[in-house]
Protein backbone atom coordinates (compact mmCIF):
# COMPACT_ATOMS: atom_id res chain seq x y z
CA UNK A 1 0.00 0.00 0.00
CA UNK A 2 1.18 3.57 -0.99
CA UNK A 3 0.47 6.57 1.30
CA UNK A 4 -2.62 8.57 0.05
CA UNK A 5 -0.73 11.61 0.77
CA UNK A 6 2.57 11.05 -1.01
CA UNK A 7 2.26 8.26 -2.90
CA UNK A 8 5.56 6.47 -1.25
CA UNK A 9 5.67 3.70 0.70
CA UNK A 10 3.26 3.50 3.42
CA UNK A 11 4.84 2.46 6.57
CA UNK A 12 2.74 4.03 9.30
CA UNK A 13 -0.77 4.84 11.01
CA UNK A 14 -2.28 7.63 11.89
CA UNK A 15 -4.50 7.51 15.35
CA UNK A 16 -8.33 7.59 15.17
CA UNK A 17 -8.24 10.21 18.15
CA UNK A 18 -5.10 12.21 18.66
CA UNK A 19 -2.96 10.61 21.33
CA UNK A 20 -2.80 14.06 23.05
CA UNK A 21 -6.14 14.11 23.43
CA UNK A 22 -6.44 10.41 24.30
CA UNK A 23 -3.71 11.56 27.51
CA UNK A 24 -5.65 14.51 28.00
CA UNK A 25 -8.74 12.57 29.19
CA UNK A 26 -7.49 9.22 30.16
CA UNK A 27 -3.95 10.10 31.44
CA UNK A 28 -1.50 7.32 31.68
CA UNK A 29 -2.86 4.15 30.26
CA UNK A 30 -1.70 0.80 31.31
CA UNK A 31 -2.12 -2.66 32.11
CA UNK A 32 -3.36 -1.98 35.13
CA UNK A 33 -5.13 1.78 34.47
CA UNK A 34 -6.70 0.27 30.88
CA UNK A 35 -9.32 2.68 29.75
CA UNK A 36 -12.02 0.37 26.85
CA UNK A 37 -12.66 0.66 23.34
CA UNK A 38 -15.62 0.39 21.56
CA UNK A 39 -16.02 -0.58 17.95
CA UNK A 40 -19.46 -1.56 16.15
CA UNK A 41 -18.19 -4.98 15.68
CA UNK A 42 -16.38 -5.04 19.21
CA UNK A 43 -16.93 -3.48 22.50
CA UNK A 44 -15.52 -3.51 25.92
CA UNK A 45 -11.98 -3.93 23.83
CA UNK A 46 -9.47 -2.99 27.03
CA UNK A 47 -6.32 -0.54 25.82
CA UNK A 48 -3.32 -0.88 28.04
CA UNK A 49 -1.30 1.70 25.93
CA UNK A 50 -1.72 4.78 23.86
CA UNK A 51 -0.09 3.40 21.02
CA UNK A 52 -2.07 0.38 20.48
CA UNK A 53 -3.16 -0.71 16.98
CA UNK A 54 -6.62 -0.57 17.82
CA UNK A 55 -6.83 3.46 17.98
CA UNK A 56 -5.51 3.50 14.50
CA UNK A 57 -6.63 3.93 11.23
CA UNK A 58 -6.56 0.49 9.04
CA UNK A 59 -5.53 2.76 5.79
CA UNK A 60 -1.81 3.59 6.47
CA UNK A 61 0.19 6.89 4.93
CA UNK A 62 4.43 7.08 5.43
CA UNK A 63 6.06 8.28 8.57
CA UNK A 64 7.45 10.99 6.74
CA UNK A 65 3.94 12.21 6.13
CA UNK A 66 2.60 10.87 9.34
CA UNK A 67 5.75 13.01 12.00
CA UNK A 68 7.41 15.62 9.74
CA UNK A 69 5.10 16.53 7.31
CA UNK A 70 1.95 16.67 9.54
CA UNK A 71 3.51 17.40 12.49
CA UNK A 72 2.79 21.33 12.49
CA UNK A 73 -1.18 20.68 11.75
CA UNK A 74 -1.15 17.97 14.80
CA UNK A 75 0.25 20.87 17.20
CA UNK A 76 -2.34 23.58 15.89
CA UNK A 77 -4.87 21.25 16.76
CA UNK A 78 -3.16 20.07 19.66
CA UNK A 79 -3.18 23.82 21.40
CA UNK A 80 -6.07 24.47 20.46
CA UNK A 81 -8.16 21.50 21.79
CA UNK A 82 -6.42 22.06 24.68
CA UNK A 83 -7.49 25.28 24.81
CA UNK A 84 -10.97 24.95 24.52
CA UNK A 85 -10.83 21.88 27.00
CA UNK A 86 -9.56 24.00 29.65
CA UNK A 87 -10.89 27.41 29.14
CA UNK A 88 -12.17 29.33 32.61
CA UNK A 89 -15.04 30.17 32.09
CA UNK A 90 -15.65 26.94 30.58
CA UNK A 91 -17.13 27.70 27.31
CA UNK A 92 -20.78 26.92 26.43
CA UNK A 93 -23.30 27.80 23.72
CA UNK A 94 -22.56 30.99 22.38
CA UNK A 95 -19.46 31.54 23.35
CA UNK A 96 -17.15 33.74 21.23
CA UNK A 97 -13.27 31.81 21.26
CA UNK A 98 -11.19 34.70 20.62
CA UNK A 99 -7.91 32.98 18.71
CA UNK A 100 -5.27 35.48 19.39
CA UNK A 101 -5.65 34.08 23.01
CA UNK A 102 -4.65 30.73 21.43
CA UNK A 103 -2.39 31.55 18.73
CA UNK A 104 -1.08 34.75 19.10
CA UNK A 105 0.46 36.30 16.49
CA UNK A 106 -0.17 33.23 13.89
CA UNK A 107 -3.63 32.76 14.06
CA UNK A 108 -4.17 32.24 10.11
CA UNK A 109 -1.04 29.69 10.45
CA UNK A 110 -1.92 27.90 13.05
CA UNK A 111 -6.15 27.63 12.18
CA UNK A 112 -4.90 26.62 8.96
CA UNK A 113 -2.86 24.09 10.60
CA UNK A 114 -6.33 22.98 12.41
CA UNK A 115 -8.07 22.47 8.95
CA UNK A 116 -5.22 20.43 7.66
CA UNK A 117 -5.24 17.91 10.89
CA UNK A 118 -8.49 17.26 10.31
CA UNK A 119 -8.15 16.97 6.28
CA UNK A 120 -5.31 13.79 7.03
CA UNK A 121 -8.16 11.97 9.51
CA UNK A 122 -10.77 12.84 6.35
CA UNK A 123 -8.50 11.31 3.83
CA UNK A 124 -7.97 8.07 6.08
CA UNK A 125 -12.09 7.64 6.54
CA UNK A 126 -11.94 8.26 2.49
CA UNK A 127 -9.54 5.48 2.02
CA UNK A 128 -10.05 2.98 4.51
CA UNK A 129 -14.26 3.09 3.87
CA UNK A 130 -13.83 3.58 -0.24
CA UNK A 131 -15.84 6.47 -0.08
CA UNK A 132 -16.16 8.22 -3.47
CA UNK A 133 -14.57 11.14 -3.06
CA UNK A 134 -11.52 12.24 -4.57
CA UNK A 135 -8.98 12.10 -1.87
CA UNK A 136 -6.09 13.40 -4.10
CA UNK A 137 -8.18 16.80 -3.47
CA UNK A 138 -7.47 16.42 0.22
CA UNK A 139 -3.46 14.77 -0.44
CA UNK A 140 -2.99 18.30 -2.47
CA UNK A 141 -4.09 20.29 0.07
CA UNK A 142 -1.79 18.58 2.70
CA UNK A 143 1.12 18.86 0.63
CA UNK A 144 0.72 22.41 -0.28
CA UNK A 145 -0.25 23.29 2.70
CA UNK A 146 -3.88 25.25 1.13
CA UNK A 147 -7.28 24.73 2.11
CA UNK A 148 -9.16 22.45 0.77
CA UNK A 149 -11.80 24.28 -0.82
CA UNK A 150 -15.28 22.13 0.17
CA UNK A 151 -14.25 21.19 3.80
CA UNK A 152 -15.74 23.42 6.52
CA UNK A 153 -15.36 22.60 10.53
CA UNK A 154 -17.82 23.68 12.73
CA UNK A 155 -16.74 23.73 16.85
CA UNK A 156 -19.50 22.46 19.22
CA UNK A 157 -19.83 22.00 23.49
CA UNK A 158 -21.97 18.76 24.17
CA UNK A 159 -23.93 20.07 26.44
CA UNK A 160 -25.59 17.04 27.77
CA UNK A 161 -22.70 14.80 27.83
CA UNK A 162 -22.32 13.98 31.44
CA UNK A 163 -18.86 12.59 31.74
CA UNK A 164 -15.62 14.15 30.55
CA UNK A 165 -14.20 10.67 30.33
CA UNK A 166 -14.85 9.94 26.55
CA UNK A 167 -13.46 9.79 23.20
CA UNK A 168 -14.99 9.21 20.05
CA UNK A 169 -15.08 9.57 16.15
CA UNK A 170 -18.33 9.09 14.17
CA UNK A 171 -18.56 7.23 11.01
CA UNK A 172 -18.81 9.48 7.83
CA UNK A 173 -22.53 10.14 6.86
CA UNK A 174 -23.18 11.43 3.06
CA UNK A 175 -25.82 12.23 0.99
CA UNK A 176 -25.79 12.50 -2.72
CA UNK A 177 -27.60 13.74 -6.25
CA UNK A 178 -27.33 12.29 -9.38
CA UNK A 179 -25.03 9.77 -8.49
CA UNK A 180 -22.62 11.91 -6.93
CA UNK A 181 -21.72 12.51 -3.31
CA UNK A 182 -22.90 16.48 -2.40
CA UNK A 183 -22.54 16.24 1.54
CA UNK A 184 -20.05 13.94 3.87
CA UNK A 185 -19.70 14.80 7.45
CA UNK A 186 -18.51 13.45 10.64
CA UNK A 187 -17.76 14.16 14.27
CA UNK A 188 -14.62 14.47 16.43
CA UNK A 189 -15.77 14.27 20.17
CA UNK A 190 -12.72 15.35 23.43
CA UNK A 191 -15.35 15.34 25.85
CA UNK A 192 -17.11 17.90 26.05
CA UNK A 193 -16.19 19.76 22.76
CA UNK A 194 -16.93 18.34 19.46
CA UNK A 195 -15.75 19.05 15.76
CA UNK A 196 -18.17 18.64 13.01
CA UNK A 197 -15.92 18.16 9.56
CA UNK A 198 -17.90 18.57 6.40
CA UNK A 199 -17.70 18.28 2.62
CA UNK A 200 -20.05 20.17 1.09
CA UNK A 201 -20.57 21.13 -2.48
CA UNK A 202 -21.88 25.07 -2.83
CA UNK A 203 -25.17 24.26 -3.68
CA UNK A 204 -25.68 22.82 -0.56
CA UNK A 205 -27.63 25.29 2.41
CA UNK A 206 -27.79 23.09 5.37
CA UNK A 207 -29.07 24.14 8.62
CA UNK A 208 -25.47 22.59 10.41
CA UNK A 209 -23.47 24.71 8.15
CA UNK A 210 -24.54 28.22 9.34
CA UNK A 211 -21.84 28.63 11.64
CA UNK A 212 -19.09 26.73 10.13
CA UNK A 213 -15.40 28.13 9.76
CA UNK A 214 -13.29 28.04 6.49
CA UNK A 215 -9.54 28.87 6.43
CA UNK A 216 -10.48 31.47 3.42
CA UNK A 217 -12.62 33.48 6.07
CA UNK A 218 -11.01 33.02 9.02
CA UNK A 219 -10.76 36.18 11.46
CA UNK A 220 -10.24 36.54 15.13
CA UNK A 221 -13.21 34.87 16.60
CA UNK A 222 -14.32 31.43 16.46
CA UNK A 223 -18.51 30.85 17.54
CA UNK A 224 -19.22 27.62 19.62
CA UNK A 225 -22.70 25.97 19.28
CA UNK A 226 -24.13 24.04 21.62
CA UNK A 227 -24.84 20.34 20.46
Amino acid sequence: MNCWICGDEADSREHLIKASDLRSVFGSVTQKKPFYFHASDHRNQPIVGIKSDKLKYNARICRSCNNERTQPHDRAWERLSGYLRSRNPPIRHGTLIHLEKVFPGSIRRSMLGVHLFFLKLFGCLIVEHSIPLDVSVFSSAILHEVPHPKVHLVYYNELNEPSRKRVRRTYVKTASLNGRIVYAGWFYYVGRIAVNITYSEPTEHRKGLVHSWHPSTVGKRVRIIGL
